[in-house]
């Protein structure tokens, strides 16, 4: 998966590219853009565009200034359940009525709720300057409230609070335990009054302040001055995740830090999202149609494949057995040229066979037919009646000619003995009716 982070300011636009592999993120690319009047955002877009890659999820962090931010309790725990209710909970606490904002929730240390809203116009405006441009955001969120990955490893203290010079959050042990955004003044004093009122507020005192993004460029490599007794400011530690993913670059993994934080939020836990009701996003529904569509359709011709291939095969089926029903048919005729049209040829032959076969003491009635059949060449033209009794055979027939019928009683001396022809018939073509007597010899065996 493929991650664009466009991460708004007052005055400028940043963007920056992650890749997934596996569970860990690559660095592949960012740029920073100023932004004003003359060169607003929208006007970045085409150029952004143009260096990204086909399938990309697009993530927008809106500048902290937009958000509204209160604490709140609830005997909830579920985090989704919490979200849906906001709007209710919040009807009347609000400037703007409810219905015109976009709620979220996010979990705080000791149980409590921290409920984020902005209003939805706003988010609007920024989500269709993107999507103009074919960039329509998958997530609008704030980097702020992702900023627990950067929590080093080893900070020496339980609270400790991370700032970009936009937004200032504190951590308790590592859970989130407040959220601001700064004011435009001198970033030191913005964070000293900020912390301040979190003690008088709260009475949570904060050791140590991380900078990083816009705050770690302006403090420099060294720290800004710390005040006494107030807590102590330092770059923030390159550690962790963020180590791997810039590894030679320290520099640019504190300046890209919030944009890292984002690209991990999203490519794993379910961050704070404001793409909700009538912002919800829709392309990725309409990808998911088109792609299951796709698949619908391949599955219907699939369908119609095996059917016509069933078909194939039945029609193949139906044709060798009208075939074979054509070869039962003429082999009945066959044997019994006299009878009227069967009901069942099939049947009435193996009756007429199991009938043979209980005749004959010693003799194997089929294999006499059979012999019958081998000796019976093209000269005789039918045989229409057999008798067999014991060893003795009686046969009925036609043949083309008079030396036709004596040419076959010559041929049955070799399987026969005692051979004769009798009522020998002339026919005006020339052909003759005759009948044929003989024993099997060896038992017919």
């Amino acid at each position: 998966m493929n991650y664009l982070i466009v991460q708004l300011s007052a005055d400028e636009a940043l963007f920056a590219r992650f890749r997934k592999k596996g569970k860990d993120l690559v660095f592949v690319g960012a740029s920073r853009d100023a932004i004003d009047a003359e060169r607003p955002f929208a006007s970045l877009l085409p150029e952004i565009k143009q260096k990204g890659e086909t399938e990309e999820k697009i993530v927008l962090a809106i500048p902290p200034s937009l958000l509204f931010m209160r604490e709140v309790e609830f005997l909830l725990p579920d985090r989704r359940k919490v979200r849906e209710v906001l709007p209710l909970e919040m009807k009347g606490e609000t400037a703007v009525d409810t219905d015109e904002l976009v709620f979220d929730a996010l979990p705080l240390a000791g149980g409590r709720f921290l409920a984020i809203w902005g209003k939805r116009h706003e988010f609007a405006r920024e989500i269709r300057g993107m999507e103009e441009e074919d960039l329509e955001p998958e997530i609008v969120t704030a980097s702020l409230f992702h900023w627990g990955t950067l929590l080093p490893e080893k900070t020496g203290t339980a609270v400790v609070a991370l700032t970009d010079g936009d937004a200032l959050a504190v951590f308790l042990d590592g859970a989130p335990a407040y959220f601001r955004p700064l004011g435009q003044g001198e970033l030191a004093e913005e964070i000293r009054k900020t912390l301040a009122a979190l003690e008088i507020a709260k009475g949570i005192r904060v050791g140590q302040v991380f900078l990083h993004g816009r705050a770690a460029r302006l403090a420099g490599d060294a720290a800004l001055p710390d005040m006494p007794g107030e807590a102590s400011f330092a770059p923030l530690p390159i550690t962790g995740g963020l180590a791997a993913t810039f590894p030679a670059d320290h520099a640019a993994a504190r300046d890209l830090a919030g944009a890292y934080a984002l690209a991990r939020a999203c490519s794993g836990e379910e961050p704070v999202d404001f793409r909700r009701g009538e912002l919800a996003y829709t392309a990725g529904r309409a990808k998911t149609r088109k792609k299951l569509r796709l698949t619908l359709t391949l599955a219907a011709a699939a369908v119609l494949l095996l059917f016509g291939e069933v078909g194939m095969r039945y029609a193949l089926v139906a044709r060798d057995l009208a075939s074979l029903n054509a070869s039962i048919r003429s082999i009945y005729r066959e044997v019994f040229p006299t009878r009227k049209k069967p009901v069942d040829e099939v049947a009435e032959l193996r009756t007429e066979i199991k009938r043979l076969a209980g005749s004959g003491a010693e003799s194997s009635v089929l294999s006499t037919l059979k012999k019958i059949a081998e000796l019976k060449g093209d000269d005789i033209t039918g045989i229409y009646e057999a008798e067999i009794e014991g060893r003795q055979v009686r046969l009925t027939g036609d043949a083309r000619s008079v030396q036709g019928a004596n040419d076959f009683k010559a041929r049955a001396a070799t399987v026969f003995t005692g051979a004769e022809l009798s009522e020998i018939k002339s026919r005006p073509d020339g052909s003759v009716g005759f009948s044929f007597k003989a024993t099997v010899k060896g038992g017919g065996k």
